[in-house]
């Protein structure tokens, strides 16, 4: 016959399986709730240049462009600034739109050489990034609106009436193809390093990063910023974009050591219903990186596509 427990070995079992049970609740509630909220909170709420950025002082001038400082709204009142590249006679002014953590810096210089090639330009910081103001980083849903004010500034303020064409990089990649899906007056685009969609990009993060599967904190994640910055799955979907786009030329580039968004970017330039569109691989470039491991075969590529531009609005450009 065992003996029972003394009341003292019960009571100290019965506190034992409390803090058990506490502890299990509270790793579910961190799991659940706390750090995808956290985590979405921050890139939402915080985003923005990063402090080596902000330490260039480089401007157009420096590359011998002529450019003011302009300033405009965005349609939800959100403060953005740019420089502008005016050209004489430009073949085309091109909106540039740079990627997360950066700034109008980071697209300087090829908009520079482009300018030497008879291209005006405008280079602008994205909300929360920069001199551009924005109390949410929409990690491109947002940032769209950005761009579509670009185009109405080009238009309406600077009375340019060359073809506009759409330059993103990276989240500024993303920002304009969802602008131009809502903006006919972009009549082509250059897509540097794009992913697939927020919901896609957010589950091949973590796989590629942590190890970790979508459920739960994946789900929790794309909910929370669903909830913060305000849109549906298939409103931050670049191939659905990509089919209100149509038939507008599209020149899509990407690294060929791009772990995070090489394939994405393959994928939205095979899904791309243009028969005008193509595919440059930047041999040995990461995420983002195309220009400064080759800038010689990027600027070429680059003036190619908008050459062909020129020259027929219904030219092929072959899918590499």
């Amino acid at each position: 016959m065992n003996a029972e427990k003394s009341p003292a070995g019960s009571k100290a079992w019965r506190w034992t399986r409390r803090i058990f049970v506490t502890l299990f609740i509270l790793a579910l509630v961190v799991i659940f709730f706390v750090a995808p909220y956290g985590l979405s909170y921050l890139v939402t709420h915080y985003a923005g240049t990063q402090p080596m950025e902000r330490q260039l002082t480089a401007t157009p001038a420096t590359f011998q462009a002529d450019y003011r400082d302009v300033h405009f709204i965005a349609k939800d009142g959100t403060p953005i600034s740019g420089w502008y590249l005016p050209k004489e006679n430009a073949a085309a002014i091109i909106i540039y739109a740079h990627g997360l953590f950066r700034s109008r810096q980071e697209m300087l210089e090829r908009a520079a050489k482009l300018w030497q090639h008879g291209y005006a330009g405008l280079l602008i910081d994205l909300r929360r990034h920069g001199n551009s103001g924005g109390e949410l980083c929409g990690l491109g849903y947002l940032e769209r609106l950005d761009v579509e004010a670009g185009v109405k500034f080009v238009r309406d303020s600077l009375q340019v009436s060359a073809p506009i064409v759409g330059f993103g990089l990276s989240m500024g990649s993303a920002a304009t193809v969802l602008a131009a899906a809502e903006a006919p007056e972009i009549d082509a685009l250059i897509i540097d390093s794009c992913f697939l969609s927020f919901e896609k990009t957010v589950v091949h993060h973590l796989k590629l990063n942590f190890g970790l599967p979508r459920f739960p904190l994946g789900d929790e994640l794309i909910f929370f910023t669903r909830m913060k910055v305000g849109f549906k799955n298939e409103d931050f979907d670049m191939q659905r974009a990509l089919q209100k786009i149509g038939d507008r030329p599209i020149l899509f580039i990407a690294g060929e050591k791009d772990m995070r968004m090489l394939k994405d970017t393959r994928a939205l330039a095979t899904s791309a219903q243009s028969s005008r569109k193509s595919l440059v691989v930047i041999p040995g470039a990461t995420h983002g990186a195309g220009y400064r491991t080759n800038p010689a075969m990027y600027e070429q590529a680059v003036l190619d596509f908008l050459s062909g531009l020129q020259q027929s609005t219904s030219s092929n450009f072959n899918l590499k």
